[in-house]
């Protein structure tokens, strides 16, 4: 991405600065963006144009009447009035089917650019909304309170040296609405704006110029290094606005941005449709972060009918106009996204129709390049002595192992900049995404030869053949682990000359199911699918 120096006079007013929130507090400088074992995944993520949409299902969405168990009894004896009949499902596979409302997104599940990921969560989930969404922001356990994003934390690496004095040419994350996203705090600041709309936002900043400038002299004190801060954030809101509007515009001879899809009259619609002309036109914006809300349906939820279905309908919508207007603008390689919510919804309706603060939830992960048409997870279990102490629905995933593949998958980062951004821990990514297509052969690391195969085959009851191959000699380390990232088996644990290297594997005492095999190989690391048929 290139960088440049704001050199601009004149400074948004407090007008813009509410526009685009940011810590206030003091400040601290992490030197992360210098670490060298950083640069390979600076940049490779420079050199990417990929994007991920993340849509916020505030609330908490009942995960039961998204994706149905529609062969569970326990589900229909627990939701008397507000179950979804099997009829009346959208079948997917011979155990579950999807909301009716959900058509358009059945329609990317069918051609392989959706899946599914069943009953995420985290350890000792907490169902407070606030705490809650404050948990999935910032990527942290639940006893664990953070200032900071998991994708500020991500984009904190690639700002400038000097960030905010020295902003990002275009902004490297987006949301579409009133406030911005925790997700995209990093320490040394916002690492996006937000804005409803491209005009709206332009007006704004072009009605609020004139006042402070670049040559201010600030006070050597913790309120004149926040003032210092603040008049660099209101300069790049003076800049981006431009920007931002140009991209926005429809009809620039530079970019074809208008849309090419009718989209339905819904508030999602709508934002999402920006979003679209943001990337066909031309803004280099890595996240974009928009948000649907109404899902605390503790009254009246409704089965087929209903507000559930009313809010998953503007969800499937949205959803299917923006990625065929995305396929038609021509940037549907390069662009995918996916739904979460702060929690689920109790197993059991409750006396108003309605479902209570849960657990456990599915969410979506789409786009042309998701290794789509996938369930990962099973139904899950609603036997009283399978659900947690309050009876709702327990942790097959935990929501970092959907991060960590949007991070190492998608953008190409590293295992050991992954690490540091949830904060040591290291979660086993599942294979929802395509590798960037920009990179040298197989590889998905950003270095040459430096790669792993998929296992061949891939479906077997007996034995599999792994391929790997690695520029210099090094230690390589391959693992068997379960779909929950639990490791069965240390497959290899050796130091390799450089070359291309196969491993067969013999699973045939193992249980039928889907495991994961992961290669860690100096700070890269990666992860195919294995699936055992008996």
């Amino acid at each position: 991405m290139k960088r440049r120096k704001f050199l601009q006079s004149g400074a948004a007013s407090g007008l813009a600065i509410a526009t685009i929130p940011t810590a206030i507090g003091s400040v601290t400088i992490e030197a992360l963006a210098n670490a060298p074992e950083l640069n390979s995944a600076a940049q490779l993520a420079e050199e990417s144009d990929r994007v991920i949409v993340l849509i916020q299902l505030n609330g908490g969405n009942d995960g039961l009447n998204t994706v149905i168990p529609i062969e569970d009894g326990l589900y229909y004896n627990a939701r008397p009035s507000i179950a979804i009949k099997k009829n009346e499902a959208l079948p997917i596979n011979s155990t579950l089917g999807l909301h009716p409302a959900l058509s358009g997104m059945k329609d990317l599940y069918d051609k392989g650019q959706l899946s599914i990921v069943q009953s995420v969560t985290y350890p000792n989930p907490n169902r407070s909304h606030f705490r809650g969404t404050d948990i999935w922001m910032t990527a942290t356990d639940a006893e664990v309170f953070k200032s900071t994003g998991w994708v500020g934390r991500y984009l904190e690496a690639l700002l400038p040296q000097n960030f905010p004095t020295e902003m990002p040419e275009h902004p490297m994350a987006v949301q579409i609405g009133t406030s911005l996203s925790l997700s995209f705090q990093s320490s040394k600041g916002a690492a996006g704006i937000t804005f409803r709309s491209p005009e709206e936002f332009y007006n704004l900043v072009r009605d609020s110029q004139g006042g402070g400038s670049d040559g201010n002299t600030y006070p050597d004190t913790p309120a004149g290094k926040e003032l210092a801060f603040i008049n660099a954030i209101q300069r790049s809101a003076q800049t981006y606005s431009g920007i931002i509007k140009k991209a926005g515009d429809t009809g620039e001879k530079e970019y074809d941005a208008k849309s090419k899809t009718a989209y339905p009259d819904t508030d999602l619609a709508r934002r999402l449709k920006i979003v679209a002309q943001l990337i066909a036109g031309g803004l280099k914006t890595r996240f974009y972060l928009v948000s649907i809300g109404g899902f605390d349906t503790h009254i009246q939820q409704g089965g087929a009918n209903g507000e559930h279905s009313r809010l998953l309908t503007e969800l499937s919508g949205a959803v299917s106009a923006f990625m065929k207007d995305i396929e038609k603008l021509g940037h549907a390689d390069r662009v995918a996204g996916m739904t979460f919510s702060e929690f689920g919804r109790r197993v059991q309706e409750n006396g108003s129709a309605g479902t209570d603060h849960g657990a456990a939830a599915p969410l979506f992960v789409f786009g042309k390049g998701v290794q789509g048409g996938q369930v990962f997870g099973s139904a899950p279990s609603l036997k009283k002595d399978e659900l947690d102490e309050r009876g709702d629905i327990i942790m097959q995933f935990d929501y970092r192992q959907v991060y960590a593949a949007a991070l190492l998958q998608w953008f190409g980062a590293q295992g050991n900049n992954v690490r540091s951004i949830f904060l040591d821990k290291e979660f086993a990514a599942l294979p929802l995404f395509t590798m960037p297509s920009a990179i040298h052969d197989n590889s998905v690391s950003g270095i040459p030869n430096l790669y792993l195969s998929r296992c061949k085959p891939s479906i077997t009851s007996q034995s599999t053949m792994l391929e790997f191959s690695i520029p210099s000699s090094a230690f390589v380390y391959l693992q068997l682990t379960d779909i929950q990232g639990n490791r069965i088996q240390t497959l290899l644990n050796a130091e390799l000359d450089a070359g291309l290297h196969e491993l067969r594997i013999d699973v045939s005492k193992l249980p039928q199911g889907t495991y994961f095999i992961k290669m860690d190989v100096k700070n890269y690391t990666d992860v195919t699918t294995l699936k055992i048929v008996h």
